[in-house]
């Protein structure tokens, strides 16, 4: 487990309002993950990628500003995933009356990805609100009363190796250990998140802006103290392909 702290993901911001940190550097051997600031009134036009080059993806925070393309446009009114069509189309980010906080994942494409993809994958581009995400139960959750809502924002299998979820609940809780034979993890805790992360036997406190990065065939779980809440989304990725 790699912990990436809040006080530690801080950032100067450029000529167009934007802070860009890179998280836990060379931890992921797939994808880049980055926390981001745009300031109040500031655009940013990412670079684009060539399908079966990289992919890349956004995890908005704040309920603030939009998200456009040459055709469509959505309003940032909650906490937000949006993934643009490759380098089909330009799109451009703008941060409201207040200055907008988001991630930015950016994944190399291998071949178990073009070829997932080109067998099925969801419409792009995409953008879904968190709270309009569909709810899944898992069982090492359910057996044991956890109140962990679970939801698929970028549902597995349908985005090559990656994935995207959201995780929320009152505690006192608990989300039972488990292991991804496939997957490597983060977990972002969200606004009012807060918990004990254990991975491999090792824990420890997160709490708003935290990130954990975890490799697959780690065994973890949480607990979460009755002043607590769960509210994190996490990202994960297939390193070799799923295997069933």
């Amino acid at each position: 487990m790699l912990v990436a702290r809040k006080e530690d993901l801080v950032g100067a911001f450029d000529e167009n309002g934007l802070s860009r940190v890179e998280i836990l550097p060379g931890a992921a051997p797939c994808m880049k993950a980055y926390k981001c600031i745009l300031k109040a009134g500031c655009s940013w036009k990412p670079e684009l990628y060539a399908y079966k080059d990289k992919t890349q993806f956004f995890a908005f925070i704040t309920a603030t500003g939009y998200v456009t393309t040459e055709s469509q446009c959505w309003q940032i009114a909650g906490p937000a995933n949006f993934v643009p069509n490759y380098d089909e189309e330009t799109f451009t980010i703008f941060a409201g009356k207040k200055d907008l906080e988001f991630y930015h994942f950016v994944g190399e494409m291998d071949q178990h990805d073009i070829e997932r993809m080109d067998y099925i994958h969801m419409e792009l581009p995409r953008f879904r609100l968190f709270k309009d995400a569909w709810r899944y139960v898992e069982g090492f959750n359910t057996s044991i009363a956890s109140t962990c809502q679970s939801h698929h924002v970028m549902e597995h299998r349908f985005w090559g190796r990656y994935s995207m979820g959201w995780n929320v609940g009152a505690g006192p809780s608990v989300i039972g250990t488990h292991i991804h034979p496939d997957l490597d993890q983060w977990y972002i805790i969200l606004p009012g998140g807060s918990m004990t992360y254990t991975a491999d036997g090792e824990s420890t406190h997160v709490s708003e802006g935290d990130v954990t990065y975890t490799g697959m065939n780690t065994p973890h779980g949480s607990e979460i103290a009755a002043d607590e809440k769960i509210n994190y989304f996490w990202v994960e990725c297939a390193i070799n392909g799923y295997a069933s």
